[in-house]
C-alpha cells in the first residue's frame, strides 16, 4: 500500500465522518470551539539502545514536539481534530533520526433521545521497534471505526458497530495487515435481578506478503444475576472459531465470576474459566488450560496529598494488532501510579506494571514478560507550564530465539507548554491514560 493511497483512504474517511456530523441540522447550535496549540521538549537517556542481553550502548536523544487541538462542542453534537508531529534527534545513532505523525479525529452526535452515532479515525506514520524481532521499521497505522448504540432503559442498550485497520510497512513485512470487522451486543435485562448479554463479531484479515486470509467468527453469552445495585453475578460462554490455511483454530470459553462497579473511576470483574482450544492441524493437539479474567480500574484518594490509580485486564485476541504474524495472543497486564504532592505545584510519582503476553500459534509458541518500574517527579511553575523528570526501568524476558532478554534504564526531562483552556478536548478517559503511561 503506497503512502499516497494511505493518504487517500484517510481524506475519504475524514470527509465521511465530517458529513455525518456537521449535516444535521441544529446539531452544532450554540457551539463551543476551541483552539489549543502545545509544545514540548525532551531529553532522554538510555543506557541499552539496542535492547540487547549483552553489549549495550548509551545513547542520548532530543525529541521536538509541537501540534494543536481544535474541538467543536454543540447541544447534541461534538467533534475534535488532534495532530501532533514529533521528531526523534539521536546523538549517536542518526540514521533513525525521523518524524512521528500522529493525527486523530473523533466525533459523536445525540440523533435522539435513545441513540448515538460515533465514529472516529487514528492515523499514526512512525518508525519504531517491531514486537516481532526488534528492528527498526517505517510503518503506518490505521483505525477506523464507527458504532451505533440504542439504550432503551437505565441498564438496556444495543449497539452496531465496525472497525477498519491497516498497518503499512515500508519495508516487506510478515507483519503488515488489513483488517475489517463488524460487530453487535445486546445488554437486556428481563427483571431488576436477572438479565442477558450476547455479543457477536467477524473479523476478517488480509496479509500483504502471505495468501493466508484468517477469518474469525466469535459469540458470546452471559447470565446475569443482580446481587445489588453495584455488583452482579455471571455464568458465561465463548466461542471463537478462525479458519486459517495452517488448520482451523477453535476456542470454548465457560466462565464464572463477579463484575462489580460503582462510577466511572470504579470497575472490577473477576472471574475463572477454561480455555478449550482446537488446533485443526497434525502437529497440534487439544489444550485445556485455566484462564483467569479480571478487568479492573480504581482512583484512590488515600488522603490530601496522596492518591493511588489501578489497572489491569486479561483477555485473548485472534490477531494482535501490534504483531500480527504471530497470531492468536493471550495477554495479561496489571500495574499502579501512585502520586504524592509535595508542595502546591510539585508532585512526585512512582508506577509499576508487569505483563504477559503468550503467542499459542502451533508455529509461534513464544511466551514475553515484562516488568516495569518508575519514579518521577512533576513541577509547575506557571499555569501553562510542566516541567517532568522521570526515571524508568525495564526488565523484558522472552523465550522466543528472534528476541533477546534485556534491561534498560531510561531517563527524561520534559518542558511542555499548553495554554490554558477552559475547555479541554482529549479523546481519551483517564484509565487509557493511565494505561498509555503504564504499558506503552
Amino acid at each position: 500500500m503506497r503512502y499516497s493511497k494511505i493518504i487517500k483512504e484517510y481524506s475519504v474517511h475524514t470527509a465521511v465522518i465530517i458529513v455525518i456530523l456537521f449535516f444535521p441540522q441544529g446539531a452544532f447550535s450554540k457551539v463551543i470551539t476551541q483552539f489549543v496549540p502545545t509544545f514540548s521538549i525532551t531529553e532522554e537517556y538510555t543506557d541499552n539502545y539496542n535492547q540487547t542481553e549483552n553489549n549495550t550502548d548509551d545513547e542520548f536523544s532530543t525529541i521536538y514536539s509541537a501540534g494543536f487541538s481544535f474541538g467543536v462542542i454543540g447541544k447534541n453534537a461534538n467533534m475534535f481534530l488532534n495532530y501532533n508531529p514529533e521528531y526523534t534527534d539521536y546523538n549517536i545513532y542518526d540514521e533513525n533520526d525521523s518524524w512521528q505523525h500522529e493525527v486523530e479525529l473523533i466525533g459523536e452526535m445525540k440523533v435522539s433521545k435513545h441513540l448515538t452515532l460515533s465514529v472516529s479515525e487514528s492515523y499514526v506514520r512512525d518508525l519504531d521497534r517491531t514486537i516481532t524481532t526488534n528492528t527498526w521499521e517505517q510503518h503506518d497505522t490505521n483505525t477506523t471505526s464507527g458504532e451505533m448504540l440504542y439504550e432503551f432503559g437505565e441498564r438496556n442498550r444495543a449497539s452496531l458497530s465496525y472497525s477498519y485497520v491497516f498497518d503499512d510497512y515500508e519495508e516487506p513485512s510478515a507483519d503488515e495487515f488489513t483488517s475489517h470487522r463488524p460487530s453487535v451486543f445486546l445488554s437486556y435485562w428481563f427483571t431488576p435481578r436477572f438479565g442477558l448479554n450476547l455479543g457477536a463479531s467477524y473479523e476478517i484479515t488480509e496479509y500483504d506478503i502471505s495468501s493466508d486470509e484468517p477469518e474469525t467468527w466469535a459469540g458470546d453469552i452471559r447470565l446475569l444475576r443482580s446481587l445489588n445495585r453495584s455488583m452482579d453475578a455471571y455464568l458465561s460462554y465463548e466461542y471463537t472459531h478462525t479458519d486459517e490455511d495452517s488448520g482451523d483454530h477453535t476456542i470454548h470459553n465457560p466462565s464464572v465470576g463477579l463484575d462489580w462497579r460503582q462510577d466511572e473511576d470504579f470497575r472490577m470483574s473477576i472471574g475463572i474459566g477454561i480455555l478449550f482450544q482446537e488446533w485443526d492441524n497434525l502437529n497440534s493437539d487439544e489444550s485445556e488450560d485455566l484462564f483467569l479474567e479480571f478487568d479492573l480500574y480504581k482512583n484512590f484518594d488515600l488522603t490530601r496529598k496522596a492518591s493511588l490509580a489501578m489497572t489491569g485486564s486479561s483477555g485473548y485476541v485472534p490477531t494482535g494488532d501490534e504483531a500480527a504474524s504471530l497470531g492468536f495472543n493471550i495477554y495479561y497486564e496489571a500495574g499502579l501510579l501512585l502520586s504524592y504532592r509535595l508542595t502546591r505545584s510539585l508532585t512526585a510519582e512512582l508506577s509499576s506494571s508487569y505483563e504477559i503476553d503468550q503467542f499459542d500459534e502451533p508455529t509461534v509458541n513464544r511466551k514475553d514478560k515484562t516488568l516495569g518500574m518508575g519514579a518521577g517527579l512533576e513541577w509547575n511553575p506557571l499555569r501553562w507550564m510542566e516541567v517532568r523528570l522521570t526515571y524508568e526501568f525495564t526488565d523484558y524476558k522472552t523465550d522466543d530465539t528472534a528476541r533477546e532478554d534485556f534491561q534498560e534504564n531510561v531517563g527524561m526531562f520534559t518542558i511542555s507548554l499548553t495554554p490554558p483552556t477552559p475547555v479541554r478536548f482529549d479523546s481519551s478517559n483517564n484509565r487509557a491514560v493511565l494505561e498509555d503511561r503504564l504499558f506503552e
